[in-house]
Formats: C-alpha cells, sequence, structure tokens
C-alpha cells in the first residue's frame, strides 16, 4: 500500500498568543483628553453669586439701652456754715454736713392750727435716716422704711363710727437752727395717719415765725451732728443731738 504522507497536507499547529507593547506618553494622552472634552456638548450652567455679608449685629447681641438717670445735683454748703456756725456751735470744723432736701414753703408750714414744719419725704429716708441710730430712729418713728397703717375700726351696725383719736407721737430732740430765729430744741416726727416726717413741738411758731419765711419762700435742710470718738484710751469727740439747718437759698 502506497504511503499517503506525500499527499497530506501538513498537521497545522496551534497559535501562541502574542503581547504587543505601547508606550504611554503623558502629553499625547492630555491632548486626547481635550479632544474629547472639546468634541463634548456645552451645559449652560447659572451663574449665582455669592451672598453679600450681612453686616449688622444680631438681634440677640444688642445689649438693650440702659435708661439715662439724670447726674446727681451737688449742694454747695452756705459759705458760712463752717466759718461762723460750726465754731459757734462748738462742733469741729471738718464736721460731716449733709443735704437733706429742698423744698418750698406752704401755708400750712405757716399755719398756727397745724403747727409744724413738713419735711419732704424722698429726702428724709433717702439722706436723714441714714443718720440716725436705732434708737433715734425709733424716737423719730422711722424705724421701718414704710410707715405702718392703723387699723381701721370696726363699724358697729346702728352706732356712728368713733372718731379716731390722734396718737401722741412724742418725737426725736433736735436742734433747729435757723440765721434770724437762732436756735431752738424741737421735736422730729414722722405721723402715722399720712406719713409725713415732720419738726414740731413747743415753740414752733414763735420760731418759725422770728424766720420770716413766706410762702414760695425756697429753703434748704442740712443736718449734721458729732459722734462719739475715742482714741488711744482719749475721748476726743462726744455725741451731739441732731442739728437740722433751715436756711433761705437767697441767705447764701
Amino acid at each position: 500500500m502506497a504511503s499517503n504522507d506525500a499527499g497530506c497536507k501538513p498537521r497545522c499547529t496551534q497559535e501562541q498568543p502574542t503581547t504587543t507593547l505601547s508606550l504611554y506618553v503623558p502629553s499625547a494622552a492630555d491632548q486626547q483628553r481635550l479632544a474629547n472634552d472639546e468634541a463634548m456638548p456645552l451645559t449652560m450652567v447659572p451663574f449665582v453669586p455669592s451672598p453679600q455679608p450681612i453686616n449688622a449685629v444680631p438681634l440677640s447681641a444688642v445689649a438693650p439701652k440702659k435708661a439715662k438717670i439724670a447726674p446727681a445735683v451737688v449742694h454747695a454748703e452756705p459759705p458760712w456754715l463752717r466759718s461762723g456756725l460750726l465754731p459757734h456751735l462748738r462742733l469741729r470744723f471738718d464736721l460731716p454736713v449733709h443735704f437733706i432736701a429742698e423744698k418750698t414753703v406752704t401755708g400750712t408750714d405757716l399755719d398756727g392750727h397745724q403747727n409744724r414744719f413738713r419735711l419732704p419725704s424722698d429726702g428724709v429716708m433717702r439722706n436723714l435716716r441714714p443718720m440716725l441710730s436705732p434708737l433715734e430712729r425709733k424716737a423719730a418713728s422711722l424705724l421701718n422704711e414704710e410707715c405702718p397703717r392703723p387699723p381701721k375700726l370696726p363699724k358697729v351696725p346702728g352706732e356712728k363710727r368713733a372718731k379716731r383719736q390722734g396718737k401722741k407721737h412724742g418725737g426725736l430732740p433736735v436742734l433747729v437752727v435757723e440765721p434770724c430765729a437762732g436756735i431752738r430744741e424741737l421735736q422730729l416726727s414722722r405721723w402715722d395717719s399720712s406719713a409725713g416726717t415732720v419738726i414740731k413741738g413747743e415753740g414752733y411758731m414763735n420760731f418759725i415765725n422770728n424766720c420770716g419765711f413766706k410762702v414760695g419762700d425756697v429753703v434748704e435742710i442740712w443736718a449734721f451732728k458729732e459722734t462719739y470718738f475715742r482714741l488711744f484710751g482719749e475721748d476726743l469727740c462726744h455725741d451731739s443731738p441732731l442739728y437740722l439747718l433751715i436756711t433761705k437759698k437767697q441767705c447764701r
């Protein structure tokens, strides 16, 4: 038998995979990316500007406005007080003198039926009361800042309500000074019925008439007193009565 090797096609062998190496060039990649971006259609994006900063302080951080307080009025002492009055009373030259109040003389201050000189309540509580000791406050009925109101009397059916009898207040002895009238010992007291603080006592009308006050005169009330002071076993000052100086502003 003849051999078929000569007429047969050679047997196919399996092809081996081939690997292709390519060189990466960064500039070429960038150019390709730029070309792709240019080929893409443009998208319209609206421009929204950033908001302007608010130049304002938050309401919560704003401090409330304080009410304007009028500056305190400084009252000058009468020029003759330290040079003449204090030496005359044998009080030391540097004694503290306190302004109490300013008031306008009224008809009731000169009325013999009223028989008292009323002091401004604000000045008494703010300037005069702090000067007094507890015993002096008690004597002048100024122990409490507010004057207690007396209780109302019970009404009995069929009977007229009895008229309340006035209370015997007494008072704190004070030396009232006025340049024209001199010095007079009177009493300082606060009334329960009206809560008014007054100067009263025996000889008041004689004193007030010698003052020469008229209705409408503006007067100033000053107060001072010596307090006990001891240094190195020696008594330098003794307690003195409370002095109340009443003077017209024109006499300054």
